[in-house]
C-alpha cells in the first residue's frame, strides 16, 4: 500500500499547567481504493507517541473513517540530487594526475643524471715527463650543454607542476560531487522529525471526499503558563475593562502561529478510577451476565510452518531444533480484554469442563490444578514482558484482578498493590497491537506469535523505505528532544507570576482566547493577550485617621468572567495613565474584587482630639471620668461626590480590670467593624460611611467616657488619645 504525503498546519492548541494538546488539520487526499496510507510529517520529537488520537471530520459528515495510526521518523524533503554520471570523467582525472606525476618524476631523474655528468681532471704527470695535452674546448662545451639540458627540465618540470595542479583540483571537484551524491539520503540529527501514518478507509462506494479533513491531536510535554491582567479604569463613566493576559512558554519543537488557543489550569494526564455501578432491578431474580472468558489458542498452529521447514534448502536450515512438549490444556493465552470495572474481572475458561480436564490431567482436586493453572499463567506473561518493552498508554482507567474462578473452584484473596499494578502494566503491553510484530518464520520460538517491536526498530521502519541511512543513535535524539521540551517547566516565572495548580485549587477551569495567537517555541516566557471584559465599578475612599489621614482608593469590581481571575500580577491603568502594579488574590466567577488605587490627593482628611478628665461626685465611692473627644474632619477637592468610608478604634477593658467605657455621643452615626474581610478581625472597631459633597467639608465627631475608681489610674495614662 502507497503512502500519501499531505500538509498541515496547526489549529488549535491547548495548554495545561504543564504541556499542551497540539491540534493540526490535513486535507484528505482523494482515496483511489477501499484504504489507503496518509503521512503527516513535520511532528515535533518530543510528542508523546501514546496520546496520538486521529479523526475524519468533514461538511458532509464522514465518509471516511480512520483506522490504524504509527509514529515513524522522517526528514523534510530535500532538493532532489542527479544520479551522478560521471565516473568516466573520475577515472580519466585519475589517469591525468598519475600520468602528470610520473612525468614530473621522470624529469627529476633526467635532471639528477644531468648533474652526474661531470668533468674529466687532468691525466696524471709522470716525473720527469711533461703534463699532457688537456683540451679546453671539450670540457667548456660539456658543461655548456649540461646547463643547457638541466634548464630545460625545470623548465618542463614548472609547467607539469602546473598541469599536475590542475588534474589534482579536477580530480577533488569530481570527487565531492561524487561524495555529495553519495551522502544526499544521509540524514542528520537535526533534521530528525516524527511523522503520523493513518490508514483511511472509505465506507460504501464514494471515492472522492470533498471537504473532508484528518484531525490529528498529540501531546508535547514543553509548555507552561501564568496569569496576567491589565486593568484599565474610567473615572467619568465608572467602567473597568479588565484584559486577561497570560505568560507561556513553551520549547516543544514547532511555533505556534495563527492557533486558537485555549490554557487550562488542568493537568493533562491524570489518574481516575470509574465507578462501579450495581444494577437493582425489580421482579423475578435473573442469573448473572457471563463475563468473556478465556479462549484455548488453536490447536496444530506449528503445522503451518511444516512445508515451510521442508522446503528450506539445508545449508539455511541448519541444525533443526527439538520440538518442545506443549500443554495447551495448561497454557491459556493472555487476556485479549481488560474489563473497565474497578472491583475485579472474572477469568472463566469458557465451555471447558474442569472435571474433565482435571481427569485428564490426573490431578486429584480442582485446587491442585488452580494452582499450576497460575504458575503456568504467570510464567507466560512474564515470558512475553522479558520480550517487549512497557508502552504506556495515556488515559486508562486501571483495572483490578482477581484470582481464576470457575465452576467448583474456590474463590481466591485480592492481589495486593504490587500485583494489581504489575497486572495493569501487563495488559497494558497486550493491548498495544500496532506496535505488535509477527515473528520471523525461521525461529521456531517467536513465529506464528505477536511481539512488540523495539521502539528504535518502530522508528526506523520508514526511513529505511525511503532509503535514507543513519549513522547516529536515534533514541538518544529522541530523548535529548523531550529533555530539551521539559526544560522551560523549570523556569523561573515572570515578577510577579503565581504557581498554576496552587491558583486554581481543587477545581479546573479553562480560558479561550478571542483571537488568533502567536507563540514562538524559544523556551521564553511570552505575555500574551486572551480577552477583555467590561464591567462596572464602584469607587470607594478609606482612611484611619488613628494610623494615617491618607485617604486610599479602593475601586469595587465584579468579575465578568463565568471563570475565576487566579492570582497574578495586574497593571492598574486610571484615565488612560498607568498608576501602579500590583498582586490580585483569586476571585471567583462573578464575584467582588477590590483594587488599590492608591493615595487620593484630592482628598484631606484632619483627626483633632480633646480629653478632660473630672470626678464624677463626692460620694463615698466616687469614679474618675475621662472623657475623650474626637473630631475628623474631611475636606473633599474633588469635582464630584466620594464615598469615603472612615475607620476608627476605641479602647476596650480588660474583662478582669475594674474599668468601663461608655460611648457617649456619635454624629453621625457610625458601624462596627471587625476586619473580617483581611482574615485579621480586631475589637474595638468602628467605621463611618459618608458622602461627602464636590468641593464640601464634612466632621466625624465620636465621645466616649472611661470610668475609673478614683485611686487607680490606667497602665501608661489616662489619656487614650
Amino acid at each position: 500500500m502507497s503512502i500519501t504525503q499531505v500538509s498541515s498546519k496547526i489549529d488549535a492548541v491547548k495548554l495545561y499547567a504543564a504541556g499542551a494538546t497540539v491540534t493540526r488539520i490535513a486535507p484528505l487526499p482523494h482515496l483511489e481504493g477501499q484504504a489507503q496510507r496518509v503521512e503527516i510529517a513535520g511532528l515535533p520529537l518530543a510528542l508523546d507517541d501514546a496520546s496520538i488520537r486521529v479523526r475524519v471530520a468533514g461538511e458532509s459528515g464522514e465518509v471516511a473513517v480512520a483506522t490504524d495510526v504509527r509514529i515513524a521518523l522522517t526528514v523534510p524533503p530535500r532538493e532532489e540530487t542527479a544520479p551522478f554520471e560521471q565516473e568516466d570523467e573520475i577515472a580519466a582525472a585519475r589517469y591525468d594526475v598519475l600520468r602528470l606525476e610520473d612525468l614530473s618524476g621522470l624529469i627529476d631523474k633526467e635532471i639528477q643524471a644531468f648533474y652526474q655528468l661531470d668533468v674529466p681532471d687532468r691525466p696524471l704527470v709522470e716525473l720527469g715527463q711533461a703534463p699532457p695535452p688537456s683540451p679546453l674546448a671539450a670540457r667548456l662545451s660539456l658543461a655548456t650543454f649540461t646547463d643547457f639540458q638541466v634548464r630545460a627540465r625545470l623548465g618542463e618540470k614548472r609547467e607539469v607542476a602546473a598541469q599536475l595542479a590542475q588534474a589534482k583540483e579536477r580530480l577533488r571537484e569530481l570527487q565531492a560531487k561524487q561524495h555529495a551524491a553519495s551522502n544526499a539520503r544521509k540524514a542528520k540529527p537535526h533534521e530528525l522529525r516524527k511523522s503520523a501514518i493513518v490508514t483511511v478507509s472509505a465506507q460504501g462506494e464514494q471515492r472522492s471526499l470533498p471537504g473532508q479533513s484528518l484531525i490529528l491531536e498529540y501531546f508535547v510535554p514543553g509548555a507552561r503558563w501564568t496569569p496576567s491582567y491589565v486593568c484599565r479604569l474610567d473615572s467619568a463613566s465608572n467602567r473597568a475593562q479588565i484584559g486577561v493576559r497570560a505568560f507561556i512558554c513553551q520549547r516543544s519543537g514547532e511555533d505556534w502561529k495563527g492557533v486558537r488557543l485555549e490554557l487550562s489550569t488542568a493537568q493533562p494526564i491524570s489518574w481516575c478510577e470509574l465507578p462501579q455501578l450495581n444494577v437493582l432491578k425489580i421482579g423475578r431474580s435473573q442469573p448473572p451476565l457471563a463475563t468473556r472468558a478465556w479462549r484455548k489458542p488453536p490447536a496444530g498452529a506449528e503445522t503451518l510452518f511444516e512445508d515451510y521447514d521442508r522446503q528450506k534448502p539445508p545449508a539455511q536450515a541448519g541444525r533443526s531444533l527439538p520440538s518442545l512438549p506443549t500443554l495447551p490444556q495448561l497454557h491459556p493465552p493472555a487476556p485479549l480484554e481488560t474489563s473497565t470495572q474497578e472491583d475485579e474481572v472474572e477469568l472463566e475458561l469458557g465451555d471447558i469442563e474442569l472435571e474433565a480436564l482435571v481427569e485428564e490431567m490426573e490431578f486429584e482436586d480442582l485446587e491442585d490444578f488452580e494452582e499450576l493453572f497460575e504458575s503456568e499463567q504467570e510464567e507466560q506473561i512474564d515470558r512475553s514482558l522479558a520480550m517487549a518493552p512497557v508502552v504506556p498508554t495515556a488515559g486508562r482507567p486501571p483495572a483490578s484482578h482477581k484470582k481464576l474462578a470457575g465452576r467448583g473452584m474456590k474463590s481466591q484473596p485480592a492481589a495486593p498493590a504490587k500485583a494489581l499494578r504489575d497486572r495493569e502494566t501487563r495488559d497494558t503491553v497486550e493491548l498495544a497491537y500496532g506496535l505488535m510484530r509477527l515473528g520471523d518464520p525461521s525461529d521456531r520460538q517467536t513465529r506464528g506469535k505477536l511481539a512488540i517491536a523495539p521502539q528504535k526498530d518502530i522508528y526506523l521502519e520508514q526511513l529505511q523505505a525511503a532509503n535514507i541511512t543513519l549513522d547516529f543513535n536515534v533514541s538518544a535524539v529522541v530523548e535529548s528532544a523531550i529533555s530539551q521540551a521539559k526544560r522551560c517547566l523549570n523556569l523561573r516565572l515572570p515578577p510577579g507570576g503565581v504557581n498554576l495548580r496552587t491558583a486554581a485549587g481543587s477545581f479546573d477551569y479553562a480560558y479561550a482566547a478571542q483571537g488568533r495567537i502567536d507563540v514562538p517555541a524559544d523556551g521564553q516566557f511570552h505575555s500574551v493577550a486572551l480577552s477583555e471584559n467590561s464591567t462596572d465599578i464602584d469607587l470607594q475612599y478609606v482612611v484611619v485617621p488613628r494610623e494615617d489621614t491618607n485617604v486610599f482608593r479602593i475601586a469595587q469590581l465584579r468579575n465578568p468572567l463565568d471563570a475565576p481571575l487566579l492570582a497574578g500580577p495586574t497593571d492598574v491603568y486610571v484615565n488612560g495613565e498607568y498608576i501602579l502594579s500590583t498582586t490580585i488574590a483569586t476571585v471567583a466567577p462573578r464575584g467582588q474584587m477590590e483594587l488599590g488605587l492608591g493615595v487620593e490627593q484630592g482628598i484631606k482628611v484632619a483627626r483633632n482630639t480633646v480629653y478632660r478628665e473630672m470626678r464624677s461626685g463626692e460620694t463615698l465611692v466616687a469614679f474618675n471620668e475621662l472623657r475623650h473627644k474626637i473630631a475628623i474632619e474631611i475636606a473633599n477637592n474633588l469635582p464630584r461626590e466620594a464615598k469615603i468610608e472612615a475607620r476608627e478604634r476605641v479602647p476596650i477593658p480588660d474583662e478582669n480590670a475594674k474599668v468601663d467605657l461608655q460611648i457617649d455621643r456619635v454624629s453621625p452615626p457610625w458601624e462596627p467593624y471587625s476586619q473580617q474581610e483581611r482574615n485579621q478581625p480586631i475589637k474595638g472597631g468602628y467605621c463611618w460611611q459618608v458622602a461627602v459633597p464636590p468641593r464640601e467639608k464634612m466632621t466625624l465627631e465620636a465621645n466616649y467616657t472611661i470610668k475609673t475608681f478614683v485611686d487607680s489610674e490606667l497602665i501608661g495614662g489616662n489619656r487614650r488619645e
